[in-house]
């Protein structure tokens, strides 16, 4: 609900509330199953779109950097993680 907020304030302000980002982020899930979950849960979270994915990291494209911070907190990361167990 926030990423919606985020996105709708980002199209409000115009443009220049956009600072577009990309980052690399260490991959935490042990299977494939569960990487391919965290990538499309990043990709479905409105502002964020997966770029690439690999073993152990996934390239992220963000409207801005506060979307790349979200992920690198680790929440989704750990609540993918929980469904592998």
């Amino acid at each position: 609900m926030l990423s919606n907020l985020d996105v709708i304030k980002c199209i409000w302000l115009g443009t220049g509330s956009i600072y577009p980002a990309v980052a690399c982020l260490p991959v935490r899930q042990k299977t494939d199953l569960g990487r391919v979950i965290y990538a499309n849960s990043i990709t479905l979270t409105p502002g964020t779109v997966t770029i690439d994915l690999d073993d152990n990291r996934i390239r992220v494209h963000a409207l801005t950097p506060a979307g790349l911070d979200a992920l690198r907190e680790g929440e989704m990361s750990r609540r993918v993680g929980a469904l592998e167990r």
